[in-house]
Formats: structure tokens, C-alpha cells, sequence
């Protein structure tokens, strides 16, 4: 099934390897919770978010794999696609990483598009 795409990035990566995706979003409520993420042509990943009306980074999951989704990435250009699938849940940043350990900390400002 086709979802309304809300935007769309572009990633250039110069390592292959095994990358997750980190989303900062905002979730005032378990029926807001969610995004389809799609990576370059790949399937759409069902990414669900912890509810709590407060900014904070989330790995982008799938519910129907393991947790986080582990994106096997080449070298080159690659799209990340973000479609809506209810209108109530907030994203204002990403950030894809082959440091699997890694955590994003803090705010940061908060962006206004």
C-alpha cells in the first residue's frame, strides 16, 4: 500500500556497513505514535514511538522485525523517506549512524518547520 510521504532525505554514505536511524520525536498519544520510515527503495518499516508529550530520540523500529531496524547500506547516495501514518505524532530530527552503540543526548533546538 502506498503512504502519503511527508518528506523525504538524502543520505550520502562512504562506509558500507550495518546503519540505524535515530528520529527525535514528540508523542502526546498512543493513537499518534507512529511513521512508516523508508529506506532508499526498500520496504516501509512500521516505526512505532513511546507515548509521552516530551521530545526524546527513538530508534526507528519495525514492529514486525527486531528492534532497532538495522539498515545493510552501500556506499553512495541513499533516501530516507518519512510518510505520514496519523497526524498527531512530532519528528524534527534525524541522524544515521554505523555506530551501533551510540546514543544522541540532549534537545538541542527545537526546529520550527
Amino acid at each position: 500500500p502506498g503512504h502519503h510521504i511527508m518528506t523525504t532525505y538524502r543520505a550520502n554514505i562512504s562506509q558500507e556497513g550495518k546503519y540505524i536511524l535515530w528520529g527525535r520525536a514528540k508523542v502526546s498519544d498512543k493513537r499518534d505514535n507512529s511513521f512508516f520510515i523508508q529506506m532508499s527503495d526498500g520496504l516501509d518499516n512500521l516505526w512505532e514511538i513511546e507515548a509521552g508529550n516530551y521530545w526524546h530520540w527513538d530508534k526507528v523500529n519495525n514492529k514486525y522485525v527486531a528492534d532497532p531496524v538495522k539498515f545493510d547500506l552501500i556506499e553512495g547516495v541513499h533516501t530516507i523517506k518519512v510518510k505520514l501514518r496519523e497526524d498527531g505524532t512530532k519528528l524534527d530530527k534525524l541522524l544515521l549512524t554505523n555506530d551501533i552503540g551510540f546514543v544522541p543526548r540532549g534537545e538541542g533546538g527545537v526546529s520550527e518547520k
